[in-house]
């Protein structure tokens, strides 16, 4: 399928034939395709491009102080936890990783290492770092093994399907670490600005909290932000960054998510409403990262953009834009049937 043009919570093929998206373009459009204030932020920033780490746009430094906490800015979901998990490195002395089934953490080697995609994971192998020691999602994991620098885990899963963990596991989580001396990174690229609900999931017992996808409101950035704040001081290694991007920061993707920190607070209660119309369809999962049982190419034939989702890919996921209406979701799940 080749998307020609997009609107709201719509997309139209090059066949000009409409689909109710479900998908948020993997949860990124979270203000809904071609957002009128984003589209007009972009459009009026007074800087397209500046020098990544050696000197920011007047817009992205207003970024860094509308975050709650200290960050690292990245462009992929990925490099937001590639940055995580070298904090743990720099912060602790030990490359060990605690890691769950049906954890998706992005595709690059450090992150690949920490996802539990055997088919991405495989072709790869020779070159992953570790060690990982992968731990059932929901559970106790026990005492760290010895050389554990972090815990790496998901709010929610995603990609493994909207796998709900108990309610204590982040506190579980958070007591092994302090036990072990290790970090406890919490990806919510996916999960997080809103799309379980809440603004920054995880915060309440994360080292470095992951954000992306979202946050550039349909541009590419993400960031890795410092929750306890000492932790950015690892980075302090020297007069250049020695993680760093040419577009790191880049001046349109922080006037898009200016935008996107405005608005998603005030969608979080229309999140909890509209997931709760999935749940009533038999969707599982929290607030607006749904999966079911499912056929992604049938859903397309009935008008209606999924994602396949879990490790063995018989699920389909919803992770729609936040501001799509009441009548689109009852659609788009009547189509489904």
């Amino acid at each position: 399928m080749i998307w020609a043009r997009a609107e709201g919570s719509r997309v139209w093929d090059a066949d000009g034939r409409e689909y109710l998206d479900l998908s948020g373009g993997f949860g990124v459009a979270a203000l809904g395709h071609r957002n009128p204030r984003i589209m007009q932020a972009i459009a009026a920033a007074p800087v397209a491009h500046a020098l990544g780490d050696l000197a920011d746009a007047e817009v992205t430094v207003a970024l860094r102080r509308r975050l709650p906490w200290p960050s690292k800015l990245g462009v992929t979901g990925e490099d937001a936890v590639e940055i995580a998990l070298r904090t743990a490195l720099l912060v602790t002395g030990r490359s060990g990783i605690v890691a769950f089934d049906g954890a998706y953490h992005g595709t690059g080697l450090l992150a690949l290492a920490a996802t539990g995609f055997e088919a991405f994971r495989e072709p790869f192998r020779a070159w992953l770092p570790g060690p990982v020691h992968r731990r059932a999602y929901g559970a106790d994991p026990g005492p760290l093994p010895d050389g554990t620098g972090c815990v790496v885990v998901e709010p929610v899963q995603g990609r493994g399907g909207a796998r709900v963990p108990p309610a204590d596991f982040p506190k579980v989580l958070r007591a092994r670490c302090d036990a072990a001396g290790a970090l406890l990174v919490v990806d919510a690229v996916y999960a997080g600005l809103g799309r379980i609900g809440e603004l920054w999931p995880g915060s309440d017992v994360a080292d470095v909290l992951c954000v992306g996808k979202a946050l550039g409101g349909g541009l590419p950035l993400s960031a890795a932000l410092f929750v306890r704040t000492e932790h950015a001081a690892a980075w302090d290694l020297g007069p250049e960054d020695v993680y760093t991007h040419t577009h790191a920061g880049n001046p349109l993707a922080c006037a898009a998510a200016l935008v996107v920190l405005d608005e998603v607070p005030e969608l979080l209660d229309h999140v909890q409403t509209a997931g709760e119309r999935f749940a009533r369809a038999g969707w599982h999962g929290a607030g607006l990262m749904r999966a079911r049982v499912g056929d992604a190419a049938l859903a397309h034939e009935r008008g209606v953009i999924v994602i396949p989702a879990g490790v063995d890919g018989t699920l389909i996921s919803a992770t729609p834009p936040l501001t799509i209406s009441d009548d689109e979701i009852d659609d788009a799940l009547d189509r489904l049937g």
